[in-house]
């Protein structure tokens, strides 16, 4: 009788331990057109800002991965930008294309959304000050190259953000106060826009705010003025009207003159100057109160009923507001014209009164005595 053998137990082998896995890269953006509202035309804006910084050229598969975008989205993109202002050179054995801006356009050609060119439509007529001026010219001529691109057909699927055939530009406008008819100073304009532009020294002759009677003091030929030697630091369109914002070369003082005070304007051909490092054009523009230095403090009264329409808004960064029991509230603040400030304050009517100083209280009396008058009182 045989004994059974004794076979050892099967081993069974072991497993090997799992390979940590790799880190899981971030995902990128997914390529091809991405989400969102005026993205096309964004990435439209970058392929222009990129040919421009390649006047070499780039292939299309360059400009695919340096805007993370398919080879299919770049072609579609370049059909869509001006044909003009493009070209493709062939390079290497097998005449790759290279796309780049035309030569004679870099640096001038510009990406423009239609929406864009509206808004610019929209303030065209805030220069009507400058009309007889060579500047309004140079000015006429690119506002008529954004009206064509605001009117020009796009084919369909060209990412057009408003259709071309709604005549947007007459339905979308900035009005502002009416300018001053001085069409015969455009050679002043032109004078006081070159002195600024090239930080040069300006001379002319300043007419007295408030000229004698008579037409010929109101053309300039009675009074000839005070002759002046002005740094003009820039130029602003206020109220219809052109003004410089300008150091007086005497006095140090830096002030705002109206062109319709200047006569006899000439630009230094020779001379020049030094824009301060700390001169902020905000400083010397105030709202409803002129321009120039703040160098009158005033302060007006309100009445309870007026009260909630000054403290819900702020007319000068310099204001102070103090309210009394009552409900009345009283404005502090420094203003550079007292005459601008007159005409603020008659707007409120009973319910403004002028605390401080005397000269603008005694202002709004002769005026308010004036109107009744005029109307049998």
């Amino acid at each position: 009788m045989s004994l059974p053998t004794h076979r050892p137990p099967h081993k069974v082998a072991a497993k090997p331990a799992p390979r940590p896995r790799p880190p899981a890269r971030p995902k990128g953006p997914a390529l091809g057109r991405p989400p969102g509202k005026f993205t096309q035309h964004r990435k439209l804006s970058r392929l222009n800002e990129l040919l421009e910084k390649h006047p070499q050229g780039l292939t299309v598969p360059e400009i695919a991965v340096a805007l993370h975008l398919t080879t299919r989205s770049v072609r579609r993109y370049l059909s869509y930008l001006r044909s003009d202002a493009l070209e493709s050179i062939a390079f290497g054995p097998r005449g790759t294309l290279r796309w780049r801006m035309n030569p004679r356009d870099r640096g001038r050609a510009m990406n423009l959304r239609r929406t864009q060119a509206y808004g610019l439509l929209a303030v065209r007529r805030a220069f009507d000050g400058l009309r007889g001026s060579a500047l309004f010219e140079e000015l006429e001529i690119v506002t008529e190259q954004v009206l064509q691109l605001a009117r020009r057909p796009v084919r369909a699927g060209g990412g057009a953000d408003i259709a071309s055939d709604t005549q947007l530009e007459e339905r979308f406008l900035f009005v502002g106060e009416a300018s001053a008819a001085q069409a015969h100073k455009g050679g002043e304009v032109d004078d006081v826009f070159r002195a600024v532009a090239d930080l040069r020294v300006l001379t002319f002759r300043h007419l007295p705010a408030t000229p004698a009677r008579g037409s010929a003091a109101r053309d300039g030929a009675g009074e000839r003025g005070t002759k002046l030697t002005i740094h003009p630091y820039a130029m602003v369109l206020y109220r219809g009207g052109v003004h410089c914002i300008a150091r007086d070369a005497r006095s140090g003082q830096v002030d705002a003159y109206a062109l319709s005070r200047m006569r006899e304007t000439e630009p230094s051909e020779s001379l020049r100057f030094e824009l301060p490092d700390d001169f902020r054009v905000e400083d010397y523009v105030h709202g409803p109160f002129g321009l120039g230095r703040a160098k009158h403090p005033i302060m007006i009264e309100f009445s309870r009923e007026a009260a909630d329409e000054i403290r819900g808004q702020r007319v000068h960064p310099s204001q102070r507001l103090a309210t009394a029991p009552d409900g009345r509230v009283r404005l502090s603040l420094g203003v550079p014209s007292l005459e601008e400030a007159l005409r603020w304050v008659l707007r409120f009517g009973a319910a403004a009164r002028v605390i401080e100083p005397v000269e603008l209280r005694d202002a709004v009396m002769r005026e308010l005595k004036a109107t009744m008058l005029r109307y049998g009182r």
